[in-house]
């Protein structure tokens, strides 16, 4: 009798564990998804950084990777939009080639293989007190943002990590 109330105990536990996967297990199969991919890809894609504030500025940074290497990334900036009209991106900079990574104030040129290796060391870290960890995956399973926030700073405090990102595919 004991025998088997200990097997259902453990089935149990083993059930609870596969339907809640940590974020650790969760990055390491959106990590695999992410290689089968890249390979469909042969390694092209490029992503999006939105950033905004109450005030209606909003700037946006593209990052274009060829072959699994940042080939470019482009910066544009939008002030508030008049009541009744659209709001217009200008750009303000691009770089290619030596030049990327030369402007401040955009978000960093990075492959999603160096997203993937600083979201495993945010996943393995301990959480600091009165901060909490958000892991989110897009549809199709893939790496959308990975960062730690302190939860004593109201309206969007600075984070560490990965920011939201819109990934696009291109073709190999």
């Amino acid at each position: 009798m004991m025998i088997r109330i200990f097997i259902t105990f453990i089935f149990l536990v083993c059930c609870v564990f596969a339907a809640n996967p940590t974020d650790s297990e969760r990055l390491s199969a959106s990590f695999t998804t992410w290689k089968m991919v890249k390979e469909s890809c042969g390694g092209n894609y490029s992503y999006k950084v939105i950033r905004s504030s109450f005030t209606g500025y909003q700037d946006e940074t593209v990052v274009v990777v060829k072959a699994n290497k940042v080939a470019e990334r482009r910066f544009d900036v939008a002030d508030a939009p008049r009541p009744g009209e659209p709001r217009m991106l200008k750009n303000k900079w691009v770089e290619t080639e030596d030049g990327i990574g030369k402007h401040e104030g955009a978000a960093e040129p990075k492959t999603l293989d160096e997203m993937y290796s600083i979201a495993k060391q945010i996943v393995e870290a301990e959480i600091p007190a009165n901060h909490v960890r958000s892991l989110a995956l897009d549809k199709q399973g893939l790496l959308q943002h990975c960062f730690t926030r302190d939860t004593r700073i109201a309206d969007g405090g600075p984070i560490k990590g990965i920011t939201t990102i819109y990934l696009t595919l291109g073709k190999k």
